[in-house]
Formats: C-alpha cells, sequence, structure tokens
C-alpha cells in the first residue's frame, strides 16, 4: 500500500483548487493519516492511497466533484461506512479520488401517506432507524448489525442483509428509487421520481432502471440520494432460541421456517460463534443495561423478556453446539405468538431442544451496537469472513460441504493457530453461509479505530504474523472458489468475488460491459470493481 506524502501533493493544483472552491475546506481532506485511513479497508488485499479525499455534503456539489476529477484524470472511488471486506471502496491507482459519503446524511422526506423515506446516502442505518421510530414506521430491511456505522449507500452498494431480510429479503428488495452521479457528473433519477408530475413512491416505472445501481460496488456511479419503502412497525415481538447436536437439524429447520416468510430475523451460529459470544458478554451481567433498556419499552412484556434472560443463566451458549434464534414480528400479540408456536414446532420436530431467548431479545433490544464483538474474536483476532448465497434447497449441502473442507484442512489451522466459525441465515427464500477466519495478527489503524479506546489500547501492541495472514486468507480463497464451484451467488462483490468471468452467457457479459461504457465510457468510476475497468 503506498501513499504519496501530503507534502509532495500540489495543493495550489488547480484540482485541489476547484475542489475546494466547490466543497468548501472542510469538504477536501489532504492529510496522508487521513487519507491512508479512509483508504484502508478490512481485506489485507493489496491496495493504493487516494491522492484526495473529498467529502461533499450536497448531491450539486458532489455532482461537480466528480465531474471535475473525472476530467482532470483521476479515478472516483465512493465509500460508504468502511465496513468493506472485499476491497469495495479501496483505490487501485494514487490518482484518485476517494469520496467520504458521511456527511451527506440528511434524511430529506418521511412520507407516511404514501410510505416511502427519501434520505441521502451517508446516512447510516442507525440514524435512519432512530429518526423514523416515532412515527413507527421503518424500511423493510433495516440495517446491517454493522449499522451505528453502515451507511445505506454502502449497503445499497454491497447488497446487505440482516435486520428485516428473514422477510423482505436484502436492502436491494427495498430500495425503490435512486439519484445517482455517473462519472462525468451528470445525476441520473430513477424510479417514479424521475416522472415530472410525480414522487418517488414505486420503482418499476419502465425498465427497472434502479436495479443497475445495486450491489455495484459503485461501478457504474455514485448513489447520492436514495427512497426506500417504508413499513408499519409490528407492535408485537416473540423471541426464539433452539440448541441443536447437529448442523443438518439445525439448517432442515431454518430452511422450513424461511418459506413460510414468518421470521424477520433467523439466524444460526456454529460451537465456536457460541462460545465467543459467551467470552464477549452474552451474560446476564453484561447484558444487564440492555435488558433493563428492553424492559422499560416494554412494559410487562418486556419484564417478561429481561425475566427471560435473567433465567437463561450466565452461560446460556456453554456446551451449545448449533444455535438457532429468531425474532417473530406481528401487529397483534396473537399473530406474533401463534408464528413462535408454528417456529417452536418446527424446531421440535427436527430435534431441537428450546433455550434462554437472550441472544435475540439482546440483539433486537440493541440492534446497532458497537462492532467489537462483530469486527474480532474474543481476544482481539483478526476476523474475515467469507460467504456463500443459495437456494434454500442447497442449505444442508453447502454446509456439509463447508464442513468437509475445514475438516480437512483441520491440521493446517491448528499448525498456525487459525480458527474458524459460520454464521447461517436467510434472506427470504435465499440461504446464506457465512464461514469466518480468525488469527492473531496486527490489527492496524483503521481496526482500532472502530473499537472501543479501552480494547484499542489493550490490543494495539499484537504483532504482525503475515506468514499466518498468507495461511489465513488462502484458505479463504479456496473456500470461496468451493462456493463457486457448488453454484453459490454472492453479496459484497467488490474486487473479491467473481462475477463477469464466472458467467456462461455471453450475451449478459456483453450486456454488462456495455452498461459500464455507456455511464462510464473512461473506465473513471471505481476502477476494478466488479472485475470491470
Amino acid at each position: 500500500m503506498a501513499t504519496k506524502p501530503q507534502s509532495e501533493l500540489d495543493t495550489s493544483g488547480p484540482l485541489i483548487k476547484q475542489l475546494t472552491q466547490l466543497l468548501g475546506a472542510d469538504g477536501v481532506i489532504l492529510d496522508e493519516g487521513q487519507r491512508k485511513l479512509l483508504s484502508t479497508d478490512l481485506s489485507f488485499r493489496p491496495s493504493e492511497i487516494a491522492d484526495i479525499v473529498i467529502a461533499p455534503d450536497t448531491v450539486d456539489g458532489l455532482s461537480h466533484a466528480v465531474e471535475a476529477a473525472t476530467k482532470a484524470g483521476y479515478a472516483i472511488v465512493p465509500r460508504g461506512g468502511g465496513m468493506s471486506y472485499t476491497s469495495g471502496y479501496t483505490p487501485e491507482n494514487q490518482q484518485s479520488v476517494l469520496i467520504d459519503m458521511k456527511r451527506m446524511n440528511k434524511i430529506i422526506e418521511v412520507n407516511t401517506e404514501d410510505m416511502y423515506v427519501t434520505v441521502e446516502t451517508g446516512c447510516t442505518w442507525k440514524e435512519l432507524y432512530e429518526a423514523l421510530a416515532p412515527s413507527g414506521v421503518r424500511t423493510p430491511y433495516w440495517g446491517p448489525l454493522s449499522g451505528q456505522y453502515a451507511t445505506i449507500g454502502g449497503a445499497l452498494s454491497q447488497n446487505s442483509l440482516f435486520h428485516g431480510s428473514g422477510i423482505h429479503g436484502t436492502v436491494a428488495d427495498s430500495v425503490i428509487g435512486l439519484k445517482v452521479v455517473l462519472a462525468d457528473g451528470t445525476v441520473v433519477t430513477t424510479g417514479s421520481g424521475a416522472h415530472k408530475n410525480s414522487n418517488p413512491f414505486w420503482r418499476h416505472f419502465g425498465p427497472d432502471i434502479t436495479g443497475l445501481f445495486t450491489a455495484d460496488t459503485g461501478a457504474f456511479g455514485v448513489k447520492g440520494v436514495a427512497t426506500l419503502r417504508l413499513v408499519t412497525v409490528q407492535k408485537e415481538t416473540g423471541y426464539l432460541s433452539y440448541r441443536f447436536d447437529t448442523l443438518e437439524q439445525m439448517l432442515t429447520a431454518q430452511a422450513r421456517i424461511a418459506r413460510l416468510g414468518i421470521a424477520s430475523e433467523c439466524y444460526g451460529f456454529d460451537p465456536y460463534y457460541n462460545a465467543g459470544f459467551e467470552k464477549q458478554g452474552i451474560t446476564f451481567e453484561e447484558g444487564l443495561s440492555k435488558v433493563g433498556q428492553i424492559a422499560r419499552k416494554g412494559g410487562l412484556k418486556g419484564l417478561k423478556n429481561a425475566a427471560k434472560v435473567a433465567l437463561g443463566g450466565k452461560k446460556i451458549l456453554k456446551n451449545v453446539d448449533y444455535s438457532l434464534h429468531m425474532t417473530l414480528d406481528g401487529h397483534t400479540e396473537r399473530v406474533a405468538a401463534e408464528h413462535v408456536d408454528i417456529a417452536a414446532e418446527i424446531c421440535s420436530e427436527e430435534g431441537g431442544s428450546e433455550m434462554a431467548n437472550s441472544i435475540p431479545v439482546v440483539f433486537r433490544g440493541a440492534p446497532f451496537g458497537g462492532v467489537r464483538t462483530i469486527l474480532l474474536g474474543s481476544e482481539g483476532e483478526i476476523w474475515i469472513p467469507v460467504h456463500g448465497f443459495f437456494p434454500l434447497s442447497k442449505a444442508v449441502p453447502a454446509a456439509a460441504a463447508t464442513e468437509k473442507f475445514l475438516a480437512e484442512r483441520k491440521d493446517l489451522m491448528d499448525q498456525w493457530g487459525i480458527k474458524t466459525s459460520y454464521l447461517t441465515c436467510f434472506a427470504g427464500a435465499e440461504f446464506v453461509i457465512e464461514p469466518s477466519f480468525y488469527w492473531e495478527d496486527e490489527l492496524g489503524e483503521f481496526r482500532l479505530s472502530l473499537i472501543e479506546p479501552e480494547f484499542a489500547e489493550k490490543w494495539k501492541n499484537i504483532p504482525a504474523n503475515e506468514a499466518r495472514r498468507e495461511v489465513a486468507l488462502k484458505l479463504r480463497d479456496e473456500l470461496r472458489d468451493l462456493f463457486d464451484e457448488l453454484g453459490g451467488l454472492h453479496l459484497q462483490i467488490g474486487r473479491y468475488y467473481r462475477y463477469t468471468d464466472i458467467m456462461n452467457n455471453e450475451g449478459l457479459q456483453k450486456m454488462v460491459r456495455g452498461v459500464k461504457d455507456l455511464v462510464d465510457p473512461d473506465g473513471k468510476m471505481n476502477p476494478g470493481s466488479l472485475g470491470l475497468h
């Protein structure tokens, strides 16, 4: 990773001068340390440091800045909250202008009659969720676990899933219109918002142009504004957790529940994940403040949920092989209870036994906590995931192939001190398995900047171990390739997962490259993303 010192930048040059005039001094970042931090993701893949970082605060400023940068021969690299581990926003060359979108965080319109919200894409999911809560609405998909940092635009570029995905799918299924800045600065409005006499209430006014700009990791343009569908928040929520002896039992139950469309979230953990959560604070004592918040919000029902957490004891995940956790919403208590009963019956039929529902209660009660427990192992180990996106019929065989892969490499991983775990979940009728690799290695400034100061201080001196890292990253690549062989697809394609070169349809390849040539003829928009230049 190379960087041009600030002293070598021509700060009086025409482009920097023009960008400063367009965006103001606060909108242009030249500090070497900041440029390095913002050009880094979680992947350990080789990249460069952008010569210039800009932080626009309006679509108009964004449009003029992109036009100026590309005319000067610079590549454009849009960045959201920084949670990418697939080189989604890491520059391929130094002559790049990286766009930090976090100043574009305004909520423009909340329309509870036509049920949509229009928001600038630098807004985080936590900010949007909290702003909508008083109106009793939220977006169908309403954010990843990292929603304290993750932005609307970043999630749309990566096609994220988690909160609400069990019923409503990925974030791309929730967006109904966009304002996108193309490489030449042109602003394109998609959906019915482009109609001169209408509002952005509908996505499918003619061909689905909105879809072109979702899951593209910024390859086609910079998303400046998004309009998302709204749904009424269901007032009643049931929580359910089950333990299973085998992975096949858990996945069979999970797939059956997915087909019924009754669980807003339904996620499973393997033994390593279970032990890690136990170490990281899913205990009654450390969860007490969160449980108290849930109890206050929920009245007597909240107190009942808090009591269940307490009754779960201090070590609810101890000696649990596989655990499945669900939130099941309903507009009435009866509907939510019926959904819980249906899911419980399925889990029992597949050999599960009920356990304290602490995990889903805490996750739903504090949906956007800190990211340390997501981004690192319980002792500060590096965490990097890889995932496969499959039809429900392939859930069990894909997981069995994953377990076989890991078992065959157990001796190698033991030799190098590499641990693994996997999360399973679904988005509508699609199954996701996400194995993760953990190893002790230098965290680096970017990871340290994302965790609490006391843990950053504790782990900042963990030494680099490049040999171990090389082994871990090679294992990750091999598992990615296995998922490709099994027919798995991927979210968060970035520069890591294969896309155009894995298609068996030359016509589609030609079309995708043709779209790229149309919206970005000089290849200046996030070059390398989706394998396109």
